[in-house]
């Protein structure tokens, strides 16, 4: 599935996932836009007094979707087809799918109830694809890349902002009826044998199926070699802003605003950042300095910092 996972203030090791340009598009002419010279021309922002605007801010302690799960039984000792780690957006799309052809599927989650902490963003005509275009709170009819301060491209391809909740019970609501279990646990261990493969939970029981998918995601304790993606976003109210309000602003990879920070550009030069940013109206935007992929992974404080400078 496609799609951009956008963590919100997020602890050091938060990340996530994403899908942007597939390819190169070449730029439109669209006189009426403007866009700041240089990163330097943002407005000053402030924390913002709309709290919980579009769901953006992630919740101390997330809200849990209300739903009376197929519960696999250990006791059964039956053998499943497919075992799914994690029930993120990834997971869940997996199982509703592979579920529809009468495989035997069991999602293992510590928490699969809970609102996921990320922000997601997509193009629209791939949720439309994928059948889950009742899933937005917002869409902009376009979106910008700046590739340096001479050169920008606008693409013509609506992009949306999704809502969590309405994709979480969508998912929810298909898995459950493809007949998709569901078993509350952190998995410990993975074993694989010459035809079948186990799982071992931290509440010690034990599942064995044909094949097992790891979609437990960033804090994933079973890839060996990780490949980083970090963010750093606000939620602002600013009294005005330069972004075009029916623009989504896909990437800044503009980086003359360290000019006087040797060291930041140094970096960026190794571990470039961009700014991602949705506008919802004149006076409120969402910015995120995102790091695409790195190994290791990006300091947060480098991040957040290369942000408000």
């Amino acid at each position: 599935m496609a799609t951009l996972l956008w963590p919100f203030p997020p602890p050091p090791a938060a990340a996530k996932t994403s899908q942007f340009l597939h390819s190169s598009t070449p730029p439109l002419p669209f006189p009426k836009t403007h866009h700041p010279s240089s990163r330097k021309s943002l407005s000053e922002f402030h924390s913002s007094r709309f709290g919980n605007f579009l769901d953006l801010k992630p919740e101390a302690k997330p809200e849990s979707l209300h739903f009376d799960l197929h519960q696999f039984d250990p006791s059964t000792r039956s053998r499943l087809d497919v075992i799914i780690i994690g029930t993120g957006p990834a997971g869940l799309r997996l199982a509703e799918q592979v579920s529809r052809y009468d495989i035997k599927v069991c999602s293992v989650d510590p928490s699969p109830l809970s609102m996921w902490p990320n922000n997601y963003g997509v193009w629209v005509d791939e949720f439309e694809s994928l059948n889950l275009e009742s899933c937005f709170d917002k869409t902009w009819p376009m979106a910008s890349v700046h590739v340096n301060d001479s050169q920008t491209k606008y693409l013509d391809r609506p992009y949306g902002r999704v809502s969590r909740k309405k994709l979480k019970t969508l998912l929810l609501e298909r898995c459950l009826s493809n007949g998709v279990q569901f078993h509350k646990a952190k998995v410990w261990k993975i074993e694989h044998e010459e035809f079948e493969s186990s799982i071992l939970c931290d509440d010690e029981n034990e599942f064995k199926a044909s094949l097992i998918v790891d979609a437990s995601g960033f804090a994933s304790s079973f890839i060996e070699n990780h490949g980083y993606q970090i963010a750093h976003g606000i939620l602002a109210e600013v009294e005005e802003h330069p972004f075009d309000l029916d623009k989504m602003l896909l990437m800044d990879w503009r980086d003359s605003h360290l000019d006087n920070e040797p060291y930041l550009r140094t970096s960026n030069s190794r571990f470039p950042t961009f700014l991602y940013a949705m506008p919802f109206d004149s006076n409120l935007v969402f910015l995120e300095e995102t790091s695409l992929v790195s190994r290791p992974v990006l300091s947060y404080m480098e991040i957040k910092k290369r942000m408000e400078i």
